[in-house]
């Protein structure tokens, strides 16, 4: 299972334990997620990246590409129906104010960055 696929079985288990609980196989269904995950961000980091610049060196392309990764692993995970929380009777206050969409943001920010430093 990739880091992605760990990523959302982490995050269901927390978040959404009653569709969590639903799952006959969670080792085949997040490693399938994981790779579905990791396609569409390496998709999205394409697109975004596209080829060299004209007078770009390799390294200003990397780091582009860098850029356009983080970007696509943002977009990617804060779209996926599988990082929004179970809808609940009980509130809780948000970290940040009571703003429950800027709270989601944040912790889907730092799982993201998570992510990115634990992988090799």
């Amino acid at each position: 299972m990739n880091p992605y696929g760990q990523l959302a079985r982490d995050f269901s288990r927390q978040h959404r334990p009653h569709a969590y609980s639903q799952i006959s196989d969670p080792d085949r269904f997040f490693t399938a997620v994981g790779e579905a995950i990791q396609a569409e961000v390496t998709r999205r980091r394409d697109e975004l990246v596209g080829g060299p610049r004209p007078g770009e060196n390799h390294d200003d392309y990397r780091r582009r590409s860098y850029q356009a990764l983080a970007t696509a692993q943002e977009l990617t995970l804060a779209d996926h129906h599988l990082f929004q929380p179970e809808s609940t009777t009980e509130t809780t206050g948000a970290v940040r104010g009571n703003d429950p969409v800027l709270e989601r943001y944040y912790r889907r920010l730092a799982e993201i960055n998570r992510v990115l430093h634990t992988e090799p």
